[in-house]
């Protein structure tokens, strides 16, 4: 029961997939763009999931829970942003990788999507990124921006590493 975006976030936040395809259908017919339910709804809802983990109300199998179900609601939304797309110039190209050590990309697969609604060209390295490849990479496609992404605290450390390699380059 409730609004829409109030059913979204509680898919979100307490990992249940089992009818986003129902409620995603229903958003859509109530926002312009596909994007502006990632924004909206969605955001909102990972905003309460990343309060919920800060104050040590949710722990990591939970949050994971909730990553899958963010992936699975981008999966079901992105036909729809890919033929929404509008933009034939881009507003310029960036980079996305999760640093080396770290596995966890739900962030980064969701900033790629909102950034590629916006016009920007992504180019996304993956996971387990070493600093080397991001700095190589990074001058060979003579990108705007370089987003980096990881959960785990080490991986803090290696995104100073990645800033430290990309300033010596």
């Amino acid at each position: 029961s409730g609004t829409v975006e109030e059913r979204i976030q509680h898919a979100l936040v307490n990992g249940i997939g089992d009818y986003l395809e129902e409620d995603l259908a229903e958003a859509l017919k109530k926002y312009d763009k596909a994007v502006d339910i990632i924004e909206g709804p969605l955001m909102g809802g990972m905003n309460i999931v990343g309060e919920l983990f800060g104050g040590g109300k949710m722990f990591l199998p939970q949050v994971v829970k909730t990553a899958r179900t963010m992936k699975k609601a981008v999966a079901i939304l992105q036909p729809v942003i890919e033929s929404q797309k509008t933009t034939a110039k881009t507003a310029g190209k960036m980079l996305l990788a999760t640093v080396k050590g770290d596995v966890h990309d739900i962030g980064k697969n969701i900033v790629s999507v909102v950034m590629a609604c916006n016009g920007f060209e992504v180019i996304d390295l993956g996971i387990m990124v070493p600093a080397e490849t991001i700095v190589q990479k990074a001058i060979e496609e003579k990108v705007d921006v370089i987003g980096l992404s990881g959960l785990i605290t080490p991986s803090l450390d290696e995104m100073v590493h990645v800033a430290i390699e990309l300033q010596k380059a």
